[in-house]
């Protein structure tokens, strides 16, 4: 079954989706990567939204609530702008503000956010701990193979990522949030510890040639002068990050803030994912019209 597309900003997650689904057979017209070489777009995306019935939108769909997220482009769209064509549209979106979803649906929009769902989240994951691997390997003198690494939170992609750097031959420690997570990590064969055994003898930070924080909350900062000048010291999480920037410069550790990686690497290939949600959703209607 052909579907129609309209695909509007966003990374290379949605450039790479353009091609997948053009790949398969469907239509799809884009706007907002006037920036990429020998690339042509459409002109109006007023236009585009007008004769498309599935609309997507960036992951996230804006950086400041005001602007459509368009990296790969020298326009901009207002929000407000955009949303006067949005009306009766299956829209694909990602980190939308819940009072714009609102909006959205007030409007006759059926609104699919997938950093809302849980199949998106783990596959995000896996270019996220690739793309960690990959800076790991660029920016430490060690080898990976007997590494002392310690992961900071067991959620989708501390799973993942310990997985992958013990395949590696790392010596994998999870810091655990939970007994829940706990329990995993032991299931899985990894060493584990916790946020209080850190905090009550903060010198245990030097036995770790990389530490990999994936929790979005400040939860050492004195505690961040134990590690050693060489160990490599990663930030995965969003705001309000995990490690302390001003504690990092002061202390001179060898910091990397690497945010966003599923963008910059743009491997997903969700488009299965996007066309399972738009025939769940047409047979939905089919079955109201009966």
């Amino acid at each position: 079954m052909s579907i129609n597309f309209c695909i509007i900003g966003g990374d290379l997650r949605s450039f790479f989706l353009a091609k997948i689904l053009s790949r398969e057979k469907h239509e799809v017209k884009l706007y907002g990567f006037d920036k990429l070489e020998n690339f042509k777009e459409c002109e109006k995306y007023d236009e585009m939204i007008k004769n498309s019935d599935n609309i997507v939108l960036p992951i996230p769909f804006s950086k400041d609530n005001q602007y459509v997220n368009m990296p790969f482009s020298n326009k901009d769209i207002a929000i407000r702008e955009i949303f006067y064509y949005l009306e009766n549209k299956t829209i694909f979106v990602g980190n939308i503000h819940q009072e714009l979803k609102e909006e959205l649906h007030r409007k006759h929009n059926q609104v699919i956010d997938f950093m809302k769902k849980e199949e998106f989240a783990i596959l995000n994951a896996i270019p996220t701990a690739e793309a960690t691997i990959e800076i790991i390997l660029k920016n430490t003198k060690k080898i990976l193979q007997n590494s002392n690494c310690l992961i900071m939170g067991f959620g989708r992609i501390g799973k993942v990522l310990a997985y992958k750097l013990k395949g590696l031959s790392a010596k994998v420690t999870c810091m655990t949030m939970s007994e829940e997570e706990k329990a995993w990590a032991v299931a899985y064969g990894y060493e584990t510890t916790k946020i209080e055994n850190l905090q009550k003898n903060c010198t245990k930070f030097k036995q770790y040639d990389i530490i990999i924080n994936t929790i979005p909350k400040v939860i050492f900062r004195e505690e961040l002068k134990e590690i050693k000048k060489e160990t490599l010291v990663i930030d995965l999480a969003s705001k309000p990050y995990g490690i302390d920037r001003k504690i990092a410069e002061q202390e001179k550790l060898n910091f990397i803030e690497a945010l966003g990686l599923p963008r910059k690497v743009g491997t997903n290939d969700i488009s299965k994912i996007y066309e399972r949600h738009h025939e769940a959703i047409y047979l939905k209607k089919k079955r109201k019209q009966r």
